[in-house]
């Protein structure tokens, strides 16, 4: 227990001190909105020590109830598991973008939503509840637009995505294939072998198969973005491109 205090300790000093770390961009945005082609990068240490020790050390109870603002990527995933849309806002710990951090959020106004991939200050209440994919999520979030998304678009954008999310994503895609056939994509990850995506940073996490142009020239490991269709469960692509 006193080892344990001890860390809730350390970790809280080290919010504190990186409690602006993701401010940069809202700062520079305060005369009005802003539009970007790009998603925007939000590091933020804070937030992710803070998401691992409500999901991984079983703190969550300690914020129940509490109010909640979040500075990040405004996202939007399909669970067809319990037929329903998610949203998220999400970061990353720092420049190696391996490591990622994404609050589910229950929008109190859904009909006037900023396109995925913006930039968003998320405020509301953090409660638990069985219908949050993680147990946990922001609710009656009001969404503040910082930076307006101008880039692709699909309806299915994983390339808004954290690495988290866009993992989930696809197993919605590979095990559900019904409810995704013929939905535009967009999404990113390193090149496995000819016509075989995984995921961008971790062996083993997930791969999946996509058709159309071919990447026998690309070295294995190699990052790519890719656009198109789903089809059967697979990424029927017909755009694809070295990341940037």
């Amino acid at each position: 227990m006193k080892k344990k205090g001890l860390l809730l300790a350390l970790l809280l000093i080290v919010a504190l001190l990186c409690a602006g770390c993701g401010n940069n961009e809202s700062a520079a945005s305060a005369g009005g909105e802003k539009t970007a082609a790009e998603v925007p990068v939000v590091l933020n240490q804070a937030e992710y020590l803070l998401y691992q020790n409500i999901f991984y050390n079983n703190y969550g109870s300690q914020y129940t109830g509490q109010p909640a603002t979040k500075n990040g990527v405004f996202t939007v995933l399909q669970d067809a598991y319990s037929n329903v849309t998610r949203y998220y806002v999400w970061g990353f710990l720092d420049n190696t973008r391996c490591c990622d951090w994404q609050w589910e959020i229950v929008p109190r106004d859904t009909k006037n939503l900023p396109a995925p991939g913006s930039l968003v200050t998320v405020s509301g209440a953090f409660m638990a509840d069985e219908k949050a994919l993680d147990g946990y999520w922001i609710a009656d979030a009001q969404i503040q637009t910082v930076v307006s998304f101008t880039g692709e678009s699909a309806e299915l954008n994983m390339r808004t995505m954290s690495d988290t999310l866009e993992r989930v994503q696809v197993i919605n895609i590979a095990n559900k294939p019904e409810s995704f056939e013929g939905k535009t994509f967009t999404a990113y990850g390193r090149v496995a072998g000819p016509g075989v995506l995984e995921d961008p940073y971790y062996d083993g996490s997930w791969q999946i198969l996509y058709q159309g142009q071919t990447t026998a020239s690309m070295t294995i490991g190699t990052m790519i973005n890719l656009s198109g269709t789903v089809a059967s469960g697979a990424l029927n692509a017909t755009t694809v491109a070295l990341a940037q």
